[in-house]
């Protein structure tokens, strides 16, 4: 049994666990192989497909009952499995852990030994459910393979991907305590325009400062807070600010901020309610300030999505929507999604910036958008250029440290 039938058993199994006195005890174990990439080039996809089926073997001859067994990729499968004690669960899965490092797996004619990041959850009444189970033991063991594998992971609700190592726990710490304390440092970065403007544009960018001074960017600590489900409260904490600056010390002065957000405001109609209640309050906002979205979460709500547009239209404020490229759904872009900005994903401004065809490409591919009248952002422009051959393409902001780099102030002045 697989898909849809793995996940009705999971919840059986999580429903059952949740009454009095449950006649066994549960839990998920997630085996991913380690360099799975090198083994598909040396035995195909067949090879692979044949070692995750003798990795099932394995599994089934430590665990006296395995309930049910997904097949997540190529590369990893996630057991449900019961035993009479929680003891006795563990055991079995440090023991698999043990057999896989030691064990040689027949792919053709040959032996392969192989390394395997291996997840136990055992089920835990802190989790809302099993498919919150699932999600984790998962993301977790994946997270641990990216940063090298061959590694057991015990996972409990009190253990995330923020708290997965040493690192990962202090730089949740700094950003628990900066927000708490109100100390969370932001940084400015200016948008260049390729045509005349009298608005400047800069977009917020949240840092966290460590004890010797250093600015930690947001890439290094927004999986931490992701993973401890921060990000909301750092999404409103930097809106809070972005509406302050605008109604305040720079009420008067021709700017725009860009504010990046998560999905919260996609997902939950009382932060919408409170979104408007904010900018009405405030009559200085009106085309300055723009909410910037990942596009993958608008897509992944797109009632929200929907709402939030209409929200924004009506209120004055832009919305921009991050990590563009010409894979995206354009379709989508041009029609129910239609936004102000669209911020295009540095991989592709990259790829772009290397291309014969700069003009022709980015012409056909912005046009209908460009005719419902959002404009075009390129960022993380890193050379002099990229930035010259970008200047004279269908754009309308340039934006990366060769512009700019990020400052701790808004510098109106050349």
């Amino acid at each position: 049994m697989a898909g849809q039938g793995f996940f009705d058993q999971l919840e059986q199994s999580f429903a059952e666990f949740s009454q009095p006195l449950p006649s066994q005890l549960g839990a998920l174990v997630c085996v991913l192989v380690d360099h799975w990439q090198e083994l598909r080039e040396e035995y195909g996809y067949a090879g692979l497909f044949s070692l995750r089926k003798q990795i099932d073997a394995e599994l089934r001859r430590h665990f006296n009952e395995v309930v049910d067994v997904l097949m997540l990729s190529e590369s990893g499968l996630v057991a449900l499995v019961k035993a009479d004690s929680s003891d006795s669960l563990e055991a079995s899965g440090r023991s698999l852990f043990d057999a896989l490092a030691r064990k040689v797996f027949d792919l053709g004619s040959d032996g392969v030994a192989i390394t395997a990041t291996v997840g136990f959850c055992p089920f835990d009444l802190r989790f809302t459910d099993g498919s919150r189970m699932l999600t984790e033991t998962v993301s977790l063991a994946e997270d641990l393979r990216r940063h090298g594998g061959n590694e057991w992971l015990s996972i409990s609700p009190n253990v995330s991907a923020a708290q997965a190592s040493a690192d990962k726990r202090r730089m949740l710490g700094l950003l628990m305590e900066s927000l708490r304390n109100n100390k969370l440092h932001v940084v400015y970065q200016a948008l260049l325009p390729t045509h005349g403007e009298d608005v400047h544009c800069f977009q917020m960018l949240p840092r966290l400062k460590a004890a010797d001074g250093e600015l930690i960017p947001a890439a290094d600590f927004l999986p931490v807070a992701r993973s401890a489900s921060l990000l909301p409260t750092l999404d409103r904490w930097m809106l809070s600010r972005a509406v302050q600056l605008l109604s305040s010390a720079h009420r008067h002065d021709p700017i725009r901020l860009f504010v990046s957000q998560a999905e919260e405001l996609l997902v939950n109609e009382d932060r919408r309610a409170r979104l408007a209640k904010m900018v009405g309050e405030t009559s200085v906002l009106e085309d300055r300030l723009v909410l910037d979205f990942h596009l993958t979460d608008t897509m992944a709500h797109l009632n929200g999505a929907d709402k939030l547009l209409a929200l924004a239209r009506e209120l004055g404020v832009g919305i921009c929507l991050s990590q563009v490229d010409d894979h995206s759904n354009w379709t989508l872009l041009e029609g129910r999604l239609r936004c102000d900005y669209l911020r295009m994903a540095p991989d592709f401004v990259r790829r772009l910036a290397r291309s014969d065809d700069l003009a022709h490409d980015l012409d056909e591919l912005t046009q209908g958008v460009r005719a419902n009248g959002a404009q075009i952002i390129m960022p993380m422009i890193e050379d002099a250029g990229a930035a010259a051959h970008l200047w004279g393409s269908a754009v309308d902001y340039l934006q990366g440290n060769i512009i700019q780099p990020a400052q701790g102030q808004i510098r109106l002045s050349d």
